[in-house]
């Protein structure tokens, strides 16, 4: 199989969609002989956060000595890092070989099912002890989900998303997001709303799965720049992150959380390899800075929970600035809250239409939504257009900030002339 056939047979796979259930996904892993049986999984669940608090998880494991895998999406700026090993993308030519080897099966599944059971054959392939798997949407019927065993559920902050998939409650949300958690298994998570948490524990209890719950007041005495966060986490004192956003010290607590839960279950990682990883962790696309003269910064809110935070981060990064915004929004998200909750603090609002065509938003529609709360908004024939459109209004000391759908986050990053990830 060349590398075009295979693009080819993965948009075939894409016209799928999205079709909830576990039994495409456990023939196929049957079919694979189980390579997840090999692998000290971590499963991490959640609205928000998955991704960083993964990425902080495989880093100290990586910086630990540990060969591990990490598997998230979606993809950011290349289909092929959503699959890593020790921080490193899966190669084109394992990418390619296990895509048709997995293909010759002649079973029938969608895109992400055999993408995840490529990470899981992939990482037992390369001899990883750990694997840090992220669910897609949900966790009782997501295809993560139909993995024999699992060392660790982790569960990161709730909040409403995916609602024609997963209920049109908190409680509903997290109870399936709590399907992952193991009889007599071993949970983290991060207390987020009583209706969440409740909803954890009582699946939890009935599963008899040990639960260690971390408190947001634990993280104490957070500072921010751009550069580097640092904070107190109970015993562990002035803990640093070069990933900005308000947000990651909530998700490194997280993480410790898991890794102290690993010490317990045999792992050998010490403080200062702890401390590490955490500070090496890199993740694009979440309040990432992408230039600095002038200041541009890109991140993937895009629904409710994720754009209130962003608007955070915007006042405590850049409150003294003026800010143009570039946003795109995919049509099945809640883009009306999103819209709410940020587009009011810019001078000008630029909106794009994503390049996911089945999903997007049009541009012009999502400029009719702006204008109620932002008149100074225009619709860009192009993400190019937009991007270039921000450079000339710019001021050397206002800031641009891209943010929505993820998916069209790479083309800004290439626009402004940083080259493909």
């Amino acid at each position: 199989m060349t590398k075009r056939e295979c693009d080819e047979y993965l948009e075939q796979l894409n016209s799928k969609g999205i079709v909830p259930g576990l039994d495409a996904m456990n023939a196929l892993l049957d079919r694979l002989c189980r390579p997840e049986k090999h692998l000290k999984i971590i499963h991490i669940a959640g609205t928000n956060g998955k991704g960083s608090t993964g990425t902080f998880i495989a880093s100290v494991l990586k910086e630990s000595g540990y060969k591990t895998g990490h598997y998230s999406s979606p993809a950011v700026f290349e289909e092929r890092e959503i699959i890593k090993v020790n921080g490193r993308n899966i190669s084109e030519k394992d990418y390619v070989n296990l895509i048709e080897e997995i293909k010759n099966t002649d079973l029938s599944f969608t895109r992400f099912e055999l993408e995840t059971a490529l990470a899981l054959l992939y990482f037992y392939q390369k001899g990883c002890e750990y694997a840090v798997i992220e669910c897609g949407l949900g966790g009782r019927e997501d295809a993560t989900n139909a993995m024999s065993d699992t060392l660790v559920s982790v569960f990161c902050q709730i909040g409403m998303d995916h609602m024609q998939y997963l209920g049109n409650s908190l409680k509903d949300i997290a109870s399936n997001k709590a399907g992952i958690i193991r009889k007599n298994g071993h949970v983290v998570y991060i207390k987020s709303n009583k209706e969440s948490d409740d909803a954890i524990e009582t699946i939890a209890a009935a599963r008899h799965a040990n639960v260690k719950a971390i408190e947001p007041g634990e993280v104490k005495n957070a500072l921010y720049t751009l550069n580097e966060t640092v904070f107190d986490l109970n015993e562990y004192k002035a803990l640093k992150l070069s990933m900005a956003g308000e947000y990651q010290p909530l998700n490194a607590a997280l993480a410790i959380g898991v890794v102290r839960e690993l010490n317990a279950l045999g792992a050998k990682i010490s403080e200062k390899q702890m401390r590490a990883g955490l500070f090496k962790a890199s993740l694009p696309g979440r309040f990432e800075v992408i230039c600095q003269k002038p200041l541009f910064v890109i991140d993937g809110a895009h629904n409710e929970p994720a754009s209130k935070v962003l608007a955070k981060n915007i006042m405590r990064y850049f409150g003294n600035r003026r800010l143009i915004f570039i946003i795109g929004v995919l049509k099945d998200k809640e883009y009306d809250k999103v819209i709410k909750n940020t587009c009011d603090l810019a001078w000008q609002v630029i909106t794009v239409t994503s390049p996911n065509r089945q999903r997007a938003l049009p541009a012009i529609e999502l400029a009719s939504c702006v204008r109620t709360v932002n008149s100074n908004v225009t619709a860009a024939d192009s993400i190019e257009e937009a991007v270039e459109t921000a450079l000339l209004l710019a001021g050397k000391d206002d800031a641009i900030v891209a943010f929505g759908s993820l998916s069209y986050l790479r083309q800004v990053k290439e626009s402004i002339g940083t080259g493909k990830p």
